[in-house]
């Protein structure tokens, strides 16, 4: 990737981070919970981590074959969120 399509790409992922906090914000109960807390005398800060995989496609297996395999990355970010993942339906 050149210096060019890594510069539009960083773009990009900025822009979507920026989405995601602007549509988190848009949430009725995110914003009540929030002034609730700060009506309590708590300033809050609210800090978004994300993780962002992104991976140049190749042309290998079909999508269904690849949907069913998990990165070590996956299972890493499925932990923090504290979701268990046993495998695919049916495996």
């Amino acid at each position: 990737m050149d210096t060019h399509e890594e510069e539009k790409l960083k773009l990009l992922i900025q822009e979507l981070a920026q989405l995601i906090r602007a549509v988190l914000l848009q949430s009725p109960e995110l914003r009540s919970t929030l002034q609730t807390i700060e009506e309590k005398g708590y300033q809050v800060e609210l800090v978004l981590a994300s993780m962002t995989r992104i991976q140049k496609k190749e042309n290998g297996p079909s999508q269904d074959s690849a949907a069913e395999e998990t990165s070590d990355s996956d299972q890493e970010f499925l932990k923090r969120l504290r979701i268990r993942w046993d495998g695919p339906l049916g495996s």
